[in-house]
C-alpha cells in the first residue's frame, strides 16, 4: 500500500452490522499500511525477514494418527545449517534447483523470534517473486526442520496435547501463500518489526462452520457524530464475502486434490482432508507422511505398492530407436533386436519423423530434407513455428543420433587390445601440471630404541620421475547429408574409428617408453647396464628366464636394501609368441629342445604379446619381463580425474548442419622405476 495513504481515517464497523449477522463474531487487529519493506536491497537483492515468531504450529503424528499443537523454543534452535548457506525455496519445492530462489546469508533469534537476512537470485524466473517480496504482495514464511528432542507441555485441562522442541534444526525456509505461522513476514527495517505508527483497523471474522474473508470496510466522511452505514452496502458486503469464502474453499479443495492425485491415493483419506479444513500445506505433510508409512510397508512403490515402477514413455520411445539403429549397424546383436523391435526396420529420415511428430508437430507434405533439417536443428524455423503452435518441445532426433554415436565410439575404445594394462599402474591428475613421481628409498632395518624410548629418525632420499597429461581428439559430423542417404555406416563406423583411435594411442604411448627406452631422473635410460636390468645375449629360453629371474631378485634399492622381486608377466614381441608358448606349458610342446614338466615359476608366469616390440630396433628377439605393478612401481598411464579413457561431447553443428560429436583423451605415461622391468636381448 502506498505511504500516502498513511494519513487515513480508520473507520469502524457500527453495532448495527454486527447484530445483522449474529453468526459472526468480529476480532479486530491493527496491521501496518505500508508493506513495502526498506530493508530491502535491489542492488544485492537481500531483505531481512521474520520466519518464525513462536507461534503453535498445528502438526500431525503420522505413527498414532493423532494431531498436536508443536511449539518450537528458539533457545534450542541450532542455526549452523542456516548460516551456511541454506537454501530459499519455493513452499518448500526441494525436488530440483529450480525451485531455489535465494540463499540465506545470516540468521539469528531474538527471544522467541527466528530473524534471518535473505538473498534472491538475479535469474531471470526469480524476478518477478523478488518485486512481489518488496511491494508486500508476498509476506509469509515457512522453515523446513529436523526436529530432534521434544518435550510435552500440554496445560492442564486441555484436550488437545501440546510438544514443545527443544532442539531442533532449520535446514530452509521457504515462502508461502499460506503459513503456519501467520505473523511471519520481511521486515520493514533491518532487524526491527514492522512500524505501527499510521495503522488502519483491520476486521477478521471467524464464522462458526466455515472461515468467512474478512468484511471489506464500509467508509463515509466521517462527521461530529457516529455516521450510519448505508444498509444495502452492508448486504453486498455480506454476499461478496459468502462469494469468497465460496471461493477460497473451493480453491483449497482442489489444491489438495491436485496434490494428492499423483500418487493415487485413497479417496476416503482425501476427502477426509478436506472435510477436516486443513490448510493446503498441513494436506501436503500428512500426504508425505501416508506416501512415507506406505514405502515401509512396501518399498516396491509407495503410491501403488501393487504396482511397479517403470520407465517413462519418451525414455522408451528413445531407448527403442537407439536400440533399432544399433541393430542396423550390428546385425548379430539379439539384445539390440529385441529392444528395438518397435523401431526395426525405420531409416534415418523415419527415425526423424517419428521424434517430429512426438513432440506434436504436423510432418504430412514435408519433404525428407525439411525432416531432416528440421530434426536436426531441435527447433523450429518461422513457417514451422506457424505451423505448428501445439508443438511446445524440441526434437529428440540430435540426441538419438549422438548416443548412438557415442555407444559405438565407446564400445569400439573399450574393445580395442591394450596389452600394457597387467603391468601397468593407472592413477589420474587433477590439472594438466607437471606429474611428479617419487622412487622413496628404502629403509635398511628398524633400530632399537634408546634408554628413553625414544624412536630413530630416518631420512628418505628419493628419486623423481615426472611427466605431465596431454589432450588429444577429434570431431566427427553427422550431416544432413548422412540423413537423407540413410547412410548408417557414417553414423556407426566412423565414431567407432574414433574410439579404435583413442585405444591405439594410449598404446603407443605406453609401449612407446618400452621400444624408446628415454632417460630417467637420473639421467640413465630405463634399461641400462648400470640399472642391472639389461641383459645382453640372453635369448629367450630356459636359461635365459632363469637368468633374467636372478637378477631381478638381487635387485637393490637406493641403500642397498635386497628387493627381492619376483617375475610375473613375461613381454614378447610375435615374433617370440609361439617360443613363450614352448616354455610356460605345463609339458613342453614338441618343438622344443627341452622336454619334461616346465618348473612351476615359469608355468606362473604370464604371457604378455605385443605386436609394436616387432617394429623396433632388434624388436623379433628382444624380451622383457615385469613384476607385479603392485610390488613396485614399473611404468603408470594417467587419465584426467573423472575422465578415464575417451571422453565424448555433442552439440547441434555450426560449421556444420548436423550435430557434431568430439573425442577427447587428457592421456599420459611415463616409467616411474626401473627396478620391476627387465630387457633381454639374443
Amino acid at each position: 500500500m502506498p505511504e500516502e495513504m498513511a494519513g487515513t481515517v480508520p473507520e469502524t464497523v457500527p453495532a448495527e452490522a454486527a447484530t445483522a449477522q449474529p453468526e459472526t463474531q468480529v476480532e479486530r487487529f491493527t496491521v501496518p499500511v505500508n508493506f513495502a519493506p526498506s530493508s530491502a536491497n535491489e542492488d544485492d537483492r537481500t531483505i531481512d525477514a521474520v520466519w518464525y515468531t513462536g507461534a503453535k504450529v498445528p502438526r500431525f503424528d503420522w505413527r498414532t494418527g493423532e494431531e498436536y499443537d508443536l511449539v518450537l523454543d528458539v533457545k534450542g534452535c541450532r542455526l549452523n545449517r542456516l548460516n551456511s548457506g541454506a537454501p530459499v525455496l519455493d513452499s518448500h519445492m526441494a525436488f530440483g534447483v529450480e525451485s531455489q530462489m535465494g540463499v540465506v546469508r545470516r540468521a539469528w533469534t531474538e527471544k522467541s523470534n527466528g530473524l534471518a537476512t535473505l538473498q534472491f537470485s538475479k535469474r531471470d524466473a526469480v524476478t518477478p517473486v523478488w518485486n512481489d517480496v518488496r511491494s508486500g504482495i508476498i509476506q509469509n514464511l515457512s522453515p523446513g526442520m529436523w526436529i530432534y528432542s521434544k518435550k510435552e507441555t500440554t496445560p492442564d485441562g486441555q484436550r488437545r496435547k501440546e510438544f514443545t522442541a527443544t532442539d531442533w534444526e532449520p535446514f530452509e525456509i521457504s515462502l508461502v501463500p499460506v503459513p503456519a505461522d501467520r505473523d511471519t513476514t520481511f521486515m520493514s527495517a533491518a532487524g526491527t518489526p514492522p512500524a505501527q505508527s499510521n495503522a488502519v483497523e483491520t476486521q477478521r471474522a471467524s464464522a462458526q462452520a466455515k472461515e468467512i474473508p474478512a468484511m471489506p470496510e464500509v467508509t463515509e466522511q466521517a462527521t461530529g457524530e457516529e455516521a450510519r452505514p448505508n444498509e444495502a452496502a452492508l448486504t453486498a458486503a455480506r454476499d461478496e464475502a459468502a462469494k469468497e469464502a465460496v471461493r477460497k474453499e473451493r480453491e483449497r479443495s482442489g489444491a489438495i486434490r491436485l496434490a494428492a492425485a499423483p500418487f493415487k491415493l485413497d479417496e476416503k483419506f482425501v476427502t477426509a482432508l478436506i472435510d477436516e479444513g486443513v490448510s493446503v500445506e498441513t494436506a501436503r505433510e500428512r500426504i508425505m507422511t501416508k506416501l512415507a508409512a506406505q514405502y515401509e510397508a512396501n518399498p516396491t512403490n509407495p503410491m501403488n505398492p501393487s504396482v511397479t515402477m517403470t520407465a517413462d514413455a519418451t525414455d522408451k520411445r528413445r531407448s527403442g530407436m537407439e536400440a533399432a539403429l544399433l541393430f542396423r549397424g550390428n546385425p548379430g546383436d539379439a539384445k539390440l533386436r529385441d529392444a528395438g523391435r518397435e523401431y526395426a526396420g525405420l531409416t534415418l529420415v523415419d527415425v526423424a519423423r517419428e521424434c517430429l511428430e512426438a513432440i506434436g508437430m504436423k510432418t504430412r507434405g514435408m519433404s525428407r530434407n525439411e525432416i531432416a533439417r528440421v530434426a536436426l536443428q531441435g527447433h523450429f524455423g518461422a513457417a514451422e513455428y506457424f505451423a505448428n503452435l501445439g508443438a511446445m518441445t524440441t526434437s529428440d532426433f540430435p540426441n538419438i543420433l549422438a548416443n548412438v554415436a557415442n555407444k559405438t565410439l565407446r564400445q569400439a575404445y573399450e574393445a580395442a587390445p591394450r596389452t600394457f594394462v597387467p603391468f601397468c599402474r593407472q592413477v589420474s591428475a587433477t590439472d594438466f601440471k607437471p606429474i611428479n613421481r617419487v622412487q622413496l628409498s628404502d629403509v635398511p632395518t628398524l633400530q632399537k630404541t634408546n634408554e628413553k624410548g625414544e624412536f630413530h629418525r630416518v631420512a628418505l632420499s628419493d628419486s623423481k620421475e615426472t611427466y605431465s597429461l596431454a589432450t588429444f581428439g577429434e570431431i566427427v559430423g553427422i550431416t544432413r547429408r548422412v540423413i537423407i542417404n540413410d547412410d548408417l555406416q557414417a553414423l556407426t563406423r566412423v565414431p567407432a574409428g574414433l574410439g579404435q583411435a583413442a585405444a591405439n594411442l594410449e598404446s603407443d604411448t605406453v609401449w612407446g617408453i618400452v621400444t624408446g627406452n628415454p632417460n630417467m631422473a637420473d639421467g640413465v635410460t630405463v634399461f641400462h647396464a648400470n640399472h642391472k636390468n639389461l641383459n645382453a645375449t640372453n635369448p629367450l629360453a630356459l636359461a635365459g628366464l632363469g637368468t633374467a629371474r636372478a637378477a631381478m631378485r638381487v635387485m637393490k634399492a637406493p641403500k642397498g636394501t635386497i628387493l627381492n622381486l619376483q617375475p610375473r608377466y613375461l613381454i614378447v614381441p610375435a615374433a617370440l609368441e609361439q617360443t613363450a608358448d614352448q616354455l610356460i606349458y605345463p609339458i613342453n610342446l614338441a618343438a622344443t629342445a627341452v622336454t619334461g614338466v616346465v618348473p612351476s615359476w615359469v608355468q606362473s608366469l604370464t604371457k604378455i604379446v605385443e605386436g609394436r616390440l616387432d617394429a623396433a630396433a632388434n624388436g623379433t628377439t628382444n624380451w622383457f619381463m615385469s613384476v607385479d605393478p603392485s610390488q613396485i612401481d614399473t611404468i603408470e598411464y594417467c587419465y584426467l580425474e573423472g575422465q578415464q579413457g575417451v571422453y565424448i561431447e555433442t552439440r547441434q553443428g555450426f560449421d556444420v548442419d548436423g550435430v557434431e560429436i568430439k573425442a577427447r583423451l587428457d592421456f599420459a605415461a611415463g616409467a616411474i622405476d626401473f627396478r620391476g622391468l627387465s630387457k633381454n636381448t639374443a
